[in-house]
Parts: structure tokens; C-alpha cells; sequence
């Protein structure tokens, strides 16, 4: 039960309004009743408006000793794909490359994850903040490939609300790195700290905390899935560096098209086939998810796609 004893405003207005005219009948200093009771309804209407949105704002807001604290970093998991991997569960997706609002949230269903397109669309960053939002509240998971392991796209697409950051064509430690380094926030309250590994995300607007909710900005380091892709022989030969020199790297890649685009094979070939298992080996001996086209959902050890659960190629043209 509520104890708030303030007077409303019309409680107010008519104790003015009462106090005024009680001397009405007697002229006070030369002043008329008439002029007595104008100034009467002038103070009392400046009491009423001058207090109404104030005690609006009270009754409408409950205290702040009422508001329950912001969950504790690390409590609170919004990013379902972490969810549905950690429960052994396969993950496919739809890719966009269009802003096309109602087409998005079409593709939701049925998947696990959305991957909007930002490396060789023409979409600009406006575009996929409404396609984020569009996702979100469809009930998938949005996800973004930037174009490269850069600060401004990075923050660009965690501030819109992406729960993943897809970097492509890794061969370096320092871009992978850099993937970690710019979508995780930093130590935030020594008291209640960030969950680690933190980064150098700098603190900004953007719709991510309406979209995720009140906690997001405490539990956002442990939502924020890093996927790096490697597509290039200098990459496969760099996966063990990586993947021991870097902390937060989620899940890995192997890209299937460009993966033999860069090598001059393609998948089937013996030297394809010889790359792919250096990168499928590290990956699962450093406990990372294994990423790949949906045509591979039944090869093992791979539990997180790019394509539908029901597609059946890559889309890619046969070599």
C-alpha cells in the first residue's frame, strides 16, 4: 500500500483558491473584492500548472529504492545461440543482403540466427539497424558480418543491437584480436566487474540496451558471439597462433567458397580436404565451435551454419 501523503494538484489549486477568497468580503489596503478574487484564480492556476507534471512524473515513476538492482555481469544470457550451443544443439541461419524490412523478419523463421550482410552488400549502417531491430523482435538472433576487424563497424553493428560480430578473412592474431578487443566492453566497475575477456568497446547510444533489455550493458560481454572466418592458406596456417594467443574467439569458419578460391582447388579436391582438417582439428582441440555452409551439417564435428536446415548446397557454383 502506498504512503505518499503529496497533495495532487487539484488539492492544491482549491486550498489556494480557499485561502484567497476568505477576505473577499473585506477590502485589504485600498484592494477591491473583485481585483482580490482575480488574483486569487491567477495564483492558484499558476500552483496547478506549475505542479502538475512533476507530481505526474512521481506517480508514474516508483521510487528508486523500488527498482530492483542490474543483474550481476555473467548471470544473464539473452543471445540464445550460446544457449542452444552449449545444449549440443546445431544453429542455422538466413543471410540478408537487402533492406527489406518484411522480407527479414520472414526469414527469421524457423532459424536460429540471422546473418546481415555487411562486407558485400551495399547496405548502410542505418539500414542494418532497422534490420537488427527487425530480427530481435521476430525472436532470432541477429548477427553481422562487418568488413573487416575494424573499431567503427564493430561498434557500429554491437551498438545497433547484434549479438554476433562475423569477422571475415582472417590471418592474423591482431585481427583477431582486434574482433575481441572492440566488441567487448572494458573492466566497466572494478566492484562488479565486466565479464572477461574485456576489450576497448567505449560506452555509446545505439538500440542495443532497449532491444536486450536493462541488463545489457553489464551482461553484453558474455552475449556477444565472435565467429572469424578463415578463407586463405595464410589463415589455415595461422589458426593454432590464434586461437592460443586469443582470448574470446567463439567459433570458427571455414569459408567454404572463398577457402577454395584462394588456393586455386575446391572442395573434394586432396589439398582442399587436407586445409579444412588442420582448421576442423585446432578448432575442436581448443574447444571452439566449427562453423561451415549448412551442406555440412552431417559432417562431424561442425554444429554451426551458414544457410537453412534444409538447404541443400552452398549455392555456390560446382568446380
Amino acid at each position: 500500500m502506498s504512503t505518499d501523503t503529496t497533495p495532487s494538484p487539484l488539492t492544491r489549486y482549491l486550498r489556494a483558491m480557499h485561502t484567497c477568497l476568505r477576505g473577499i468580503g473585506h477590502p485589504v489596503g485600498g484592494v477591491s473584492p473583485k481585483l482580490l478574487v482575480t488574483r486569487a484564480v491567477g495564483i492558484a492556476l499558476t500552483l496547478l500548472l506549475g505542479s502538475a507534471a512533476a507530481w505526474g512524473q512521481q506517480q508514474a515513476q516508483p521510487a528508486r529504492s523500488q527498482q530492483a538492482p542490474a543483474a550481476a555481469p555473467g548471470t544473464v544470457t539473452f543471445n540464445t545461440v550460446i544457449t542452444k550451443l552449449k545444449n549440443q544443439q546445431q544453429v542455422f541461419s538466413n543471410t540478408i543482403i537487402q533492406p527489406d524490412l518484411e522480407a527479414a523478419a520472414r526469414a527469421c523463421a524457423g532459424q536460429d540466427f540471422i546473418w546481415i550482410e555487411m562486407q558485400h552488400s551495399t547496405l548502410t549502417w542505418r539500414e542494418a539497424q532497422q534490420l537488427i531491430e527487425v530480427v530481435a523482435k521476430a525472436g532470432c538472433i541477429p548477427f553481422v558480418r562487418v568488413p573487416s576487424a575494424n573499431v567503427g563497424d564493430i561498434q557500429k553493428a554491437t551498438d545497433a543491437g547484434a549479438l554476433g560480430i562475423i569477422i571475415p578473412m582472417v590471418e592474423t592474431v591482431q585481427e583477431a584480436r582486434n574482433a575481441v578487443m572492440f566488441a567487448k566492453f572494458p573492466i566497466g566497475n572494478r566492484d562488479n566487474p565486466n565479464t572477461r575477456p574485456w576489450g576497448h568497446r567505449s560506452s555509446g547510444g545505439g538500440q542495443a540496451s532497449t532491444l536486450w533489455g536493462r541488463d545489457y550493458a553489464t551482461n553484453a560481454n558474455n552475449n556477444i558471439f565472435i565467429l572469424i572466418q578463415i578463407e586463405s592458406p595464410a589463415g589455415v596456417g595461422m589458426i593454432d597462433n590464434i586461437l592460443e594467443e586469443v582470448e574470446g574467439i567463439d567459433a570458427v569458419m571455414v569459408a567454404s567458397n572463398d577457402f577454395g578460391l584462394h588456393a586455386g582447388d575446391r572442395d573434394g579436391s586432396p589439398t582442399y580436404a587436407a586445409r579444412e582438417e588442420l582448421v576442423r582439428k585446432s578448432v575442436l582441440a581448443h574447444g571452439k565451435i566449427l562453423v561451415g555452409p549448412s551442406s555440412w551439417r552431417n559432417r562431424p564435428g561442425y554444429m554451426m551454419f551458414q544457410g537453412r536446415r534444409d538447404a541443400a548446397t552452398t549455392g555456390y557454383e560446382v568446380r
